[in-house]
C-alpha cells in the first residue's frame, strides 16, 4: 500500500432518516478536517464513525472493508475526545495498557507497546501519575496515547483542543502534524475552530449541520466557495445583497447598494435582472480615509470609483486590525488591514 493512499471511505453515510448524505475519505499520512461550528453534530459523525453509534444508511470503508456494522470493540477507527474521559482509578501506566489487556494482549508485548507509546508522546516519568493530577495538555496526550497503542488505522479527534490553553493549544497542533506524516496516521479531525482545520489538515471539509456543503483544499474553500454558506461560515466573508446586471461565463457585473458596479464570481444558477448575495473576504477590501474634500474622487481615476461608508468600529487583533463600516443602506462590512 502507498504510505498516502486511500484508507478511510464514507459513501452516503446517514445518522438518520431524512439526514444528508455524507461522503468523504481519507488518507495515510494525512489528517482530514471537518469544521462544524455545531459540537453535537461532531459527536454524531464522531460516534458513528468510531461504532458508538448505529448508522441509517451508507458504507463506512476502512482499507476496502466495510465495517459499517462492527461494534466499536473491533472497529479500526479509534477515538479520542473528552467525551471519553481518561480512567480515574488508574494510574497513566494502566490507562495506555488497557485497550491491549482488555483484547488478551500478552503482559510482555503490553509493556513493551505501552513504553514505546510513553515516549513517542513526550510522558516518560508520568507512568505512575495519577489522572487527576494530569494538567489538561498531559491528559490529551494520554487519551491519545490510549488509542495509539492500539496501532488504529483511523485515529478521530473530536475536538481535541477545546479545554487546552494558548501555549498548550499549538504545542499539541505540532505534535499531532508531526505523528500524522512521521507515523503514517490516517486522521480524522473534528473541529469547531477553523484555525485548527487550516493549521493540521491536508484536505479540509466544511460542514452545515449534519450535511458537507464542500471539501478540498484550504485554498478551494477561501476562493471558490461552493456557495455563500461555505464563504460566510469558513471563509468570514462579508454578505451584500446585490442586483445582477449581466453574466457572463462565470462573471457577474452586479451592483452594490448605491448603484456602485462590481465584478464578481458567479454560482451556475446565478441569472441576470435578479438579486443575489455577493459574498467579500475582509481581505479582499482596500480601504482609504480620505484627508481633504475631493480626495476620494480623484484617487484612482482609471480604477473603479470607491464605495463610501463610515467607519464604525476599530479591533487591534494582533497580526491585524478589524475596521468595521456601514453603508449608506445600513449594512456593515468588516474589512482588515495590517497591524500599521
Amino acid at each position: 500500500m502507498s504510505p498516502f493512499s486511500i484508507r478511510l471511505v464514507v459513501k452516503a453515510l446517514r445518522a438518520f432518516a431524512g439526514a444528508p448524505d455524507l461522503s468523504f475519505s481519507a488518507a495515510t499520512g494525512a489528517c482530514l478536517a471537518i469544521v462544524n461550528d455545531r459540537g453535537e453534530c461532531l459527536s454524531v459523525l464522531a460516534d458513528m464513525l468510531a461504532g458508538h453509534a448505529p448508522v441509517q444508511g451508507g458504507q463506512i470503508l476502512v482499507d476496502g472493508v466495510d465495517v459499517s456494522t462492527s461494534p466499536a470493540t473491533r472497529r479500526p477507527c479509534m477515538l479520542v475526545g473528552w467525551r471519553d474521559p481518561l480512567f480515574s482509578h488508574l494510574n497513566v501506566q494502566a490507562n495506555l495498557a488497557f485497550p491491549l489487556r482488555a483484547r488478551g494482549v500478552a503482559a510482555q508485548a503490553v509493556a513493551a507497546r505501552v513504553s514505546a507509546v510513553l515516549a513517542l508522546l513526550g510522558l516518560d516519568g508520568l507512568e505512575a501519575a495519577r489522572t487527576d493530577t494530569l494538567t489538561p495538555e498531559q491528559a490529551l496526550r494520554v487519551m491519545m496515547g490510549r488509542a495509539l497503542v492500539a496501532d488504529p488505522a483511523v485515529l478521530v479527534l473530536e475536538d481535541p483542543f477545546t479545554p487546552l490553553p494558548p501555549a498548550s493549544r499549538v504545542t499539541m497542533r505540532r505534535l499531532i502534524g508531526r505523528l500524522v506524516r512521521a507515523r503514517g496516521l490516517c486522521v480524522v479531525l473534528l473541529t469547531r475552530e477553523r484555525e485548527d482545520a487550516l493549521l493540521l489538515g491536508d484536505t479540509i471539509a466544511y460542514m452545515s449541520g449534519m450535511e458537507i456543503l464542500q471539501a478540498g483544499s484550504a485554498l478551494d474553500l477561501f476562493e471558490r466557495p461552493a456557495c455563500d454558506r461555505v464563504a460566510t461560515g469558513f471563509g468570514h466573508a462579508n454578505s451584500l445583497t446585490v442586483r445582477v446586471a449581466s453574466v457572463e461565463d462565470d462573471v457577474a457585473m452586479a451592483h452594490l447598494p448605491g448603484g456602485l458596479p462590481v465584478e464578481a464570481m458567479a454560482m451556475p444558477d446565478v441569472m441576470a435582472d435578479q438579486l443575489a448575495t455577493l459574498c467579500i473576504r475582509p481581505d479582499q477590501i482596500a480601504v482609504m480615509f480620505p484627508t481633504r474634500p475631493g480626495m476620494m474622487a480623484s484617487a484612482d481615476p482609471d480604477g473603479p470609483p470607491p464605495l463610501e461608508a463610515t467607519l464604525t468600529d476599530l479591533r487591534q487583533m494582533g497580526d491585524h486590525v478589524l475596521l468595521r463600516f456601514r453603508l449608506e443602506n445600513g449594512e456593515e462590512l468588516l474589512a482588515r488591514r495590517p497591524p500599521t
